[in-house]
């Protein structure tokens, strides 16, 4: 059995987190959820300096200067502690400190820039973060003190015959009221870190939400407004949330993580040909997982030529990356390769998917096109993964985060249409050099980066640029989640890992479970039509259409060797050049469209028809697309069946006697002379 780990091991949690949760906070009297110290009279001033307040324990003391904390506006964190006996002994000493003691973290990194000129320490200290700390003295000290007791005994220690040390109380020798900063308002004194806790009948009550999939936002609102507000609730929104991660750690650390591999272990007992592998940390706990069945390998081996690789980035309630393989069947439908789940967005963790998804295909079948979105980790682990293949990022991604860098320009209608024209609307090198140098020189672009950073990766993007590889029309990755999302397949952050594992079984059986023209059904449309499926089809007759619509001009001919030019009478200037031999029934055309997405283009399709060829050319007819794209798995198959000994004649012919038998004896059941023939018939058989 393995020892499992939630898969969101790594979830980073956030800066704040409940605070002492096994001692007593203690704050003003007006906060009836935390309890006061009563170790001073009812007049004491609070305020004022706590020296010579005595108790038996350091923690009640703790809270009065606690309770002394929120009085005046400040926050408490712990300090030196002193100890008698080692590590476990008793406390004789402690320090509590203001929480803005210490030196400014902006004069750290000054030191740390002096102190070490390394790259990696530079890099470090570019980050900022807003420092508390003001270098303020004000501290209490406590003390344990001794008393002498008789014991009736010999010698002890320096202090005479019969004694002995023992703790008495503990006593505050040393209290700097003053401040060196502003204090908070009382306002705001309840988001101090040191006045901060969630009770024991708190936490039982948020568990109980939690298990009911409340979410914690909705929570946390509930139980505020019940208590009167923010002020009077004890926590912030942070630890709130960081207490319901902590019960969703505890929930799926039961078992949950447990129940999906033993789901996996029982699918490939079922199924030989399903795979799936998971990873475990350092503390022997599950942090990657991937699987895939039988059928997506059989699609990935039909379809792997174009990969679509997106993240459904922590849409489940244990905060996960979710990654999954997807490509596109000769339906224009989305089919599956592989799923996965991810702890992080490490180089590693992706170079670890990439591989082992590849080992489950066989180690030797490589795609042609992979599509991801713009993640530099991803890009890394592809380029080391698939080094052959071309790795094309989402058209929609980029124009998504392109419209946080246009500033001003983003309302700029001219300016967009010259930014989409870079992106999709060229159709070679030159064209596309000559539209971006454009468009940066025109609106003063020349200095910055972000343009200058999408340049530097334009093969990655730039459709002009990628005409020759195979990408199956695919120009975002965002079509496989619009799709997915059609079908429901989207979860809520409240779904658990079981609860996505059977719901992703039920989409892909439903994915497993003639058409008619508006033209008239003759020569290229026919074949068509009897090659392509239903949903090609569609396409390729819309492309008929508009070929029907172009104007061709023969530019020159050398033989047999025709070249043309086709336009659409309404965009003359958007002419493609396209190249036929008529001996060997060959067609080039500028556009690439065959080479980019397997299909012939308009400008193609036209000069087919001027030149009455009445049949797509088979070496135009990309066997992906086609009603037969299946046709080896389907001869598998019929082989497996004729090596089990038995055909589909006799399938259909012991079905049907079985039907008729069973309705004989239906109709039997009632009637004693009838069953009684049916016995003595039977015996007479035999």
């Amino acid at each position: 059995m393995y020892n499992l780990f939630p898969f969101f091991v790594f979830l980073l949690l956030g800066e704040s987190e409940s605070i002492n949760d096994d001692e007593t906070t203690t704050t003003d009297p007006s906060v009836s959820h935390l309890p006061q110290v009563s170790i001073v009279p009812h007049d004491f001033d609070i305020s004022g300096s706590l020296v010579g307040v005595k108790s038996t324990s350091w923690v009640e003391l703790y809270d009065l200067y606690k309770q002394h904390s929120r009085a005046v506006g400040f926050s408490v964190r712990k300090s030196t502690t002193r100890r008698r006996g080692g590590p476990n002994g008793i406390v004789t000493e402690k320090y509590f400190l203001c929480s803005c003691e210490g030196e400014p973290k902006s004069k750290k990194l000054s030191k740390t820039r002096e102190n070490d000129g390394s790259s990696e320490s530079a890099k470090k200290s570019r980050k900022r973060v807003a420092s508390t700390q003001t270098s303020c003295e004000a501290f209490l000290r406590l003390k344990l003190r001794f008393k002498r007791r008789e014991n009736g005994c010999g010698e002890h220690e320096s202090f005479g015959k019969g004694h002995e040390l023992v703790p008495d109380v503990y006593e505050i020798v040393s209290h700097v009221v003053a401040h060196t900063h502003t204090l908070t308002p009382k306002r705001w004194q309840h988001h101090h870190r040191s006045e901060r806790r969630i009770s024991q009948e708190e936490g039982a009550l948020i568990e109980v939400m939690t298990d009911a999939r409340v979410p914690a936002a909705v929570q946390y609102r509930f139980l505020s407004t019940s208590c009167g507000g923010d002020k009077n609730f004890g926590h912030t929104q942070n630890d709130h949330f960081n207490f319901v991660n902590r019960l969703k750690m505890k929930a799926i650390e039961g078992g949950d993580a447990q129940t999906v591999i033993e789901m996996l272990q029982k699918r490939q007992a079922e199924d030989p040909s399903f795979f799936f592998r998971f990873k475990l940390d350092d503390n022997c706990r599950v942090s990657h997982l991937f699987w895939r069945d039988s059928m997506m390998k059989e699609d990935y081996f039909l379809y792997h030529d174009v990969i679509i690789f997106y993240t459904t980035y922590r849409t489940n309630k244990y905060n996960l990356i979710c990654g999954a393989f997807v490509g596109i069947n000769n339906h224009w439908s989305n089919v599956m390769f592989g799923y996965a789940f991810l702890s992080d967005e490490k180089i590693e963790s992706f170079e670890w998917l990439f591989e082992t998804f590849n080992e489950s295909m066989g180690g030797d079948v490589f795609p042609i096109s992979i599509f991801t979105d713009q993640d530099q980790a991803m890009t890394n682990a592809i380029e080391k993964v698939y080094p052959m293949s071309r790795h094309r990022l989402c058209l929609w991604n980029i124009q998504q985060n392109a419209l946080s860098h246009f500033g001003s320009l983003k309302n700029d209608p001219t300016f967009q249409r010259a930014f989409n024209k870079c992106l999709r609307g060229c159709f070679n090198e030159s064209e596309f050099e000559l539209a971006w140098n454009k468009m940066i020189t025109e609106y003063g672009l020349q200095h910055d980066t972000w343009f200058k950073r999408l340049y530097g990766i334009r093969r990655k993007w730039c459709t002009a640029l990628s005409k020759d590889f195979f990408s199956a029309g695919i120009l975002s990755s965002q079509r496989s989640e619009s799709t997915n999302h059609a079908i429901g397949f989207h979860t809520s952050k409240n779904t658990s890992l079981t609860d996505f594992y059977a719901i992703f079984n039920e989409t892909v059986k439903r994915w497993r479970s003639t058409p008619t023209s508006y033209f008239h059904m003759g020569g290229l449309l026919q074949h068509a039509s009897e090659v392509y499926t239903h949903t090609l089809f569609r396409e390729f007759e819309k492309e008929f259409g508009i070929a029907m619509s172009t104007q061709a001009v023969c530019g020159r001919q050398e033989g047999v060797i025709f070249v043309y030019r086709v336009f659409l009478e309404t965009c003359p200037n958007d002419a493609h050049i396209v190249t036929f031999d008529a001996n060997n029934i060959t067609i080039d055309c500028t556009c690439r469209n065959y080479q980019e997405a397997g299909l012939l283009c308009f400008h193609s399709i036209r000069i087919l028809h001027l030149h009455s060829v009445s049949k797509i050319p088979e070496k135009y007819i990309c066997t992906r697309w086609t009603k037969y794209a299946k046709y080896e798995v389907w001869k598998r198959a019929e082989q497996v069946n004729a090596t089990r000994g038995e055909d589909n004649a006799t399938k259909n012919w012991r079905c049907s006697t079985l039907r008729k038998f069973h309705n004989l004896i239906t109709k039997c059941l009632d009637h004693k002379a009838a069953r009684e023939l049916l016995d003595a018939t039977y015996e007479r058989q035999l």
